[in-house]
């Protein structure tokens, strides 16, 4: 008898918690955040190896001196592309995206609607 109150208890405890967290606001979203520099696909394919590299390089400073800001509005890192776009995927809290918008070297911050990632 016992038993099943726990079990009807547990389970209302459950559906309650996650009530709570489907009907507040999301405490992160994860966005695209689209950087000034070009992405590496923009050059060329004769490009030199020495301005590709140049290029990497400037991208990934930009990346990270950007990473740095927005982790200090509560931002975490998940992804990073310099290929085909120089922008960052990050997890922020939904307040700090109109100061995300306001970095300079940032371009535009776009919601992820879905995604397609091996490891998830």
């Amino acid at each position: 008898m016992i038993l099943p109150r726990l079990y009807t208890s547990l389970i209302a405890s459950v559906l309650v918690a996650g009530a709570q967290v489907v009907l507040g606001a999301p405490q992160t979203v994860e966005v695209w955040v689209v950087l000034s520099e070009p992405a590496l696909a923009s050059l060329p394919r004769d490009a030199a190896a020495n301005e590709r590299d140049e290029l990497l390089r400037r991208i990934k400073r930009q990346q990270d001196d950007i990473m740095t800001q927005l982790a200090a509005h509560g931002a975490v890192d998940t992804a990073r592309d310099q290929r085909v776009r120089n922008a960052l995927a990050v997890r922020l809290p939904p307040p700090a995206i109109e100061s995300a918008k306001k970095i300079p070297g940032v371009i535009g911050v776009h919601a992820i609607s879905h995604r397609n990632r091996i490891d998830d």
